[in-house]
C-alpha cells in the first residue's frame, strides 16, 4: 500500500471514516503521524474524549414512549458521537470492548446503567486491561447482566465466573467447571440496590470468604485475586491478542497471535501497546479483507457524505441490517460475516444506501463525483483510494446520472452499497 492508501486503511479498519477532505490532509502528516494520532491522542494535544451522554436527562421512571424516546436519544447521541468524534480509534476501542462484554440494555433493562457502563468502556478503550476487568466485574450493568447481583455464599451464581474464563479472558480448554465453582464462590457478596440509583455494595454476610482454589492457584477469595489469577495466567494474552487481531486484521494466524501476545505481557496487559502492534501489523500486510458490520458501515457512510439521518431511520436502518448498539444478541457478542452477507442484511444494506444518498447534502463532493461519472474521485472519497473493481465500475457506468431524482444520487447509493463498500 502506499501512503494514501494506509491511511484509509486505518480510517476504515481503525476509526469511523473520514469527513471529505480529511484524507488529504492525514496523507500530509504521514502513515507513522497518523498512527501515533490515532493509539496516543494525548501526546497530539487531542482533546479527552467527552461522552456522548453529558448532560443528558434520564427520567425516574419512564414508561413506554418515554422510554422510546430516552432509548433513542442515547442511540443518536452514540452514533453521532461516532461519526465526529475526535479520538476515533479510542472509541473503536470501546467499540470491541463493548462486543467483548456484550452486555445488553435488553437485559440490563436501565438506561442509566447501561450508559455508565459504555461510558466505563470508553474511559478505559486504551487502559490497563487488568484495570477494565476489574471494573467490569463489579460495574452494576455487568452484575445484572450475568446475575452477579444476586449470588451469594449459599448459593454462588456461575454465570460471570464462567463468561470471566471462557469468553473474557481465558477461552475453551483452559479453565475447568471446578475453577468456574472456585471464581462463583470467591466473587459473591456483590449487590446493586436499584432503589439507590443503581448503586453497586458490598454486603459481606452475602459473600463466602472461604480461600479457592482458581486455576491451580491457592487463597483465591474476593475480586482481586480472582482477576489476577484469571489474568496471570498465560492463557489470557493469548486470547485477548487473538480477538484483537482477528477483529482490526480479520487474521488470528497463529504465530502472530504469539507475537501480539508477547507485546500484551510484555507491557503489563496495557491495552494501547497490544492495539498499536496490531494495526503495525495491518500496515506490513498481515491483514486480510473483512465484510463490514452494519454500525461502522453506517457510520462510515454517513461521514463520507455528510448525510443527515433522522434518529428513527438509522434505527431502522440498523435494525433491518441485524445490528443494533447496545444489544448484543447474546453473551458471545455480534455475529460474524456470515450473517451480514444474509440475503436479508444485504437487502436491508441496499435499502439504507438508497436512504444515505438521498440525504447527502446537494454540495457534497461524493454526489457530484457520483454525476461527473469520476469513478477514481468517488472511490477516494469513500475511502478507497486504489479505486472500485472492473464490476462496480461497470455497475455505475450502466446508472444514468439523473437515476435518483438529483444527478448522481443513484449513482452514489450503488457505490456505498457495492462490494467495495461492504470490505474494510
Amino acid at each position: 500500500m502506499d501512503k494514501r492508501s494506509e491511511i484509509a486503511w486505518l480510517a476504515r479498519r481503525a476509526g469511523w471514516g473520514l469527513a471529505p477532505g480529511e484524507l488529504d490532509e492525514l496523507t500530509t502528516l504521514g502513515t507513522g503521524a497518523v498512527l501515533d494520532r490515532l493509539v496516543a491522542p494525548d501526546s497530539f494535544g487531542v482533546a479527552p474524549n467527552e461522552s456522548p451522554w453529558n448532560g443528558m436527562k434520564f427520567a425516574v421512571d419512564p414508561k413506554g414512549r418515554q422510554r422510546a424516546e430516552e432509548n433513542l436519544e442515547a442511540l443518536n447521541r452514540w452514533l453521532t458521537h461516532l461519526a465526529t468524534s475526535p479520538r476515533p480509534f479510542e472509541d473503536s476501542m470501546a467499540w470491541f470492548w463493548h462486543d467483548h462484554f456484550a452486555v445488553s440494555s435488553a437485559v440490563v433493562n436501565y438506561l442509566p446503567a447501561m450508559v455508565a457502563h459504555l461510558e466505563l468502556l470508553q474511559r478505559r478503550a486504551l487502559g490497563n486491561f487488568r484495570e477494565l476487568i476489574r471494573a467490569v466485574t463489579v460495574d452494576a450493568a455487568m452484575l445484572v447482566f450475568l446475575d452477579g447481583a444476586t449470588s451469594t455464599g449459599r448459593s454462588p451464581n456461575e454465570n460471570y465466573g464462567r463468561e470471566l474464563q471462557e469468553l473474557y479472558t481465558l477461552g475453551i480448554g483452559n479453565y475447568t467447571e471446578a475453577d468456574v465453582r472456585a471464581a462463583a464462590v470467591a466473587l459473591t457478596g456483590y449487590v446493586v440496590r436499584r432503589r439507590d440509583d443503581w448503586k453497586v455494595g458490598f454486603v459481606p454476610q452475602r459473600h463466602d470468604d472461604t480461600p479457592q482454589v482458581l486455576l491451580g492457584v491457592g487463597g483465591v477469595h474476593d475480586v482481586d485475586t480472582v482477576v489476577d489469577t484469571v489474568l496471570d495466567h498465560p492463557a489470557a494474552a493469548t486470547r485477548i491478542a487473538g480477538k484483537m487481531a482477528a477483529h482490526f486484521l480479520g487474521n488470528a494466524d497463529p504465530a502472530l497471535v504469539k507475537e501480539l501476545a508477547g507485546v500484551f505481557s510484555d507491557a503489563s496487559l496495557e491495552s494501547a501497546p497490544l492495539a498499536r502492534a496490531v494495526l503495525e501489523a495491518g500496515l506490513a500486510g498481515e491483514s486480510v479483507p473483512i465484510v463490514m458490520a452494519p454500525v461502522p458501515w453506517l457510520v462510515q457512510a454517513v461521514r463520507s457524505t455528510s448525510a443527515v439521518i433522522e434518529p428513527r431511520v438509522a434505527v431502522a436502518m440498523l435494525r433491518n441490517m441485524g445490528q443494533m448498539p447496545g444489544q448484543p444478541p447474546n453473551v458471545g457478542g455480534y455475529p460474524g460475516s456470515a450473517t451480514w452477507l444474509s440475503s436479508s442484511s444485504t437487502a436491508a444494506r441496499f435499502s439504507a444506501a438508497g436512504i444515505i444518498a438521498a440525504r447527502t447534502p446537494d454540495e457534497a463532493p461524493v454526489l457530484a463525483a457520483a454525476a461527473g461519472g469520476d469513478w477514481a474521485d468517488l472511490a477516494d472519497l469513500l475511502m478507497r483510494p486504489d479505486g472500485f473493481s472492473a464490476a462496480t465500475r461497470a455497475a455505475l457506468s450502466d446508472v444514468a446520472a439523473s437515476t435518483g431524482g438529483r444527478p448522481g444520487e443513484g449513482r452514489l447509493a450503488v457505490a456505498l452499497s457495492s462490494p467495495d463498500l461492504l470490505i474494510a
